[in-house]
C-alpha cells in the first residue's frame, strides 16, 4: 500500500506539472497511466474486488483516452464517463446500511440542493454552448454525477447510524465532490472559456475524485 500511495503521488505530481506548463505530448502520455494504475490496484487491493468498482474505473481510463483525442471523440468520452457513474452509483446503493426510509430526509435535502447547484450550473453554462447536442446533454450527464453525490451523502449518513465505515464512506463522499467540481471546471473552460491552464484544476480534481472513490470502496469492502 504504502509503495503505490508513493507511486501513484509521484506520477500525480508530475503529470500536474506537464499540466500547469503545457506539455501536451507528456502530459497525453502520463495522463492513462492515473486510471491504470488505480484500476490494478483496485482488482488486486480490493478484498474481493467488486466488478462494478473496477467497471467504473476502466470507464475513467476510456473516457480519459477518448478526451485526448480530437473533439469528434468528446461524446464516446463523455458517454464512458456516465456509464462508469452508474456504475458507482450501483456500488454506493449496494453499500448503504440499514433501512433507507430512515433517511429520506437526507436525502431529500441533497436532492433539493444539487438540483439548485445543477441548474444554476447548467444556465451559466447554457448560453456559451452552440451545439444543440452538448446543449441537451451538459445538464444530463452534471444531474448524474449529482446523483452519485446524492446516494453519496446517504450513505455516509447511513454509515454514521450503524457505526461503521464512516471514514471510508466519506472518502466516497469527497470523490463524488471533486468529480462534480472537475466536470464543471472543464465544462467552464470548453464553452465559457475563461479557466487559465485548464488542464491543471480539471486534473487535480479529477485524480482526487477518482482516487478517493478507488480508497473508499476499498475501505468499505464488498458489497
Amino acid at each position: 500500500m504504502t509503495g503505490f500511495l508513493i507511486y501513484f503521488m509521484a506520477l500525480s505530481l508530475i503529470h500536474l506539472f506537464f499540466c500547469y506548463f503545457e506539455m501536451r505530448v507528456l502530459r497525453m502520455i502520463t495522463k492513462p497511466l492515473i486510471l491504470l494504475s488505480l484500476s490494478v490496484f483496485y482488482a488486486f487491493h480490493a478484498k474481493p474486488a467488486d466488478p462494478m468498482v473496477l467497471i467504473a474505473l476502466i470507464c475513467g481510463l476510456v473516457g480519459d483516452v477518448f478526451l485526448m483525442l480530437d473533439d469528434r471523440f468528446f461524446l464516446p468520452g463523455a458517454f464512458s464517463f456516465t456509464v462508469g457513474h452508474g456504475f458507482y452509483i450501483y456500488a454506493i446503493c449496494a453499500r448503504m446500511q440499514g433501512d433507507l426510509k430512515q433517511h429520506i430526509i437526507t436525502a431529500a435535502i441533497a436532492l433539493t440542493a444539487y438540483i439548485v447547484i445543477v441548474g444554476i450550473c447548467s444556465a451559466k453554462l447554457e448560453k456559451h454552448v452552440e451545439n444543440k447536442s452538448f446543449k441537451a446533454l451538459m445538464p444530463t450527464y452534471l444531474g448524474i454525477v449529482a446523483i452519485v453525490n446524492v446516494l453519496a451523502w446517504v450513505n455516509l449518513i447511513s454509515r454514521i447510524a450503524s457505526g461503521e465505515g464512516a471514514f471510508y464512506a466519506s472518502l466516497i463522499l469527497l470523490g463524488s465532490m471533486f468529480f462534480l467540481t472537475s466536470d464543471t471546471i472543464l465544462a467552464r473552460a470548453m464553452f465559457i472559456k475563461d479557466v487559465k491552464r485548464h488542464n491543471f484544476p480539471v486534473m487535480i480534481t479529477y485524480i482526487s475524485a477518482q482516487a478517493l472513490l478507488c480508497f473508499g470502496f476499498i475501505g468499505l469492502g464488498a458489497a
